[in-house]
């Protein structure tokens, strides 16, 4: 059954169940998103999706709110888009390293929407200090996990708990020491990973990253050795 919404003006038809953002996306109309994957269930996680249904005490994330009839729906006033900044923001002063290190396949998402939404990267804008510096996990005879480049997406989190159902990658700490480890702070190594490697295909900044096929043959040669 067809369901009429309004968005930014424009009176368009989607589907019972659909997201905004799913009928926004069909319409070439597009809204940002950090956590969203088309391999996994949204849960708007990082609030960079909200968009403003009308509604004066909240916006709402778009991935995850349902059309519905009358829906109205702005997704780019200034309302929305001073939510978006102050949120990705907050994601680059909280970084440990420089954001120009996030890129991933040719890609840098982060610096990408900062500059859609007119940020100059500039670091302790609203942090008085950045995120401590967390070592790289190479022990993985598959994959390599570098700590700082994480955003806190909740990508890798989501496949694997919900997608894959492992269990393995958990947040752990509370608001400004949030981060993602694996296994109650174990390496991936001895944390249960089955090293199927979903993290490292909907991972936006590299944070997880496959090892180097020579760096697997030294080790096979090593083994053989």
């Amino acid at each position: 059954m067809s369901i009429e919404v309004t968005i930014n003006g424009r009176t368009l038809k989607g589907e019972r169940g659909q997201t905004i953002l799913q009928v926004a996306e069909e319409n070439g109309i597009k809204i940002p998103t950090l956590c969203t994957h088309h391999k996994l269930i949204p849960n708007g996680a990082c609030r960079v999706c909200v968009v403003d249904v009308g509604k004066a005490d909240r916006l709402e994330a778009a991935c995850t709110t349902p059309i519905s009839k009358r829906l109205v729906v702005q997704t780019n006033n200034e309302r929305v888009m001073e939510s978006r900044r102050v949120v990705v923001q907050l994601i680059l002063d909280n970084l440990a390293i420089d954001p120009d290190k996030l890129e991933k396949d040719g890609e840098n998402i982060l610096l990408d929407l900062a500059s859609e939404l007119g940020l100059k990267v500039e670091k302790g804008k609203l942090l008085s200090e950045p995120r401590k510096r967390i070592p790289e996990d190479s022990r993985n005879p598959i994959i390599i996990r570098e700590p700082d480049k994480c955003i806190l997406c909740g990508r890798c989190v989501n496949a694997c708990n919900d997608f894959r159902q492992y269990g393995v990658l958990n947040y752990e700490g509370r608001g400004y020491d949030t981060e993602v480890t694996s296994g109650f702070g174990q390496e991936l190594l001895m944390s249960g990973c089955a090293s199927c490697g979903e993290c490292i295909e909907v991972c936006p900044t590299g944070a997880f990253r496959p090892l180097e096929i020579e760096k697997v043959q030294e080790e096979i040669e090593t083994v053989i050795e």
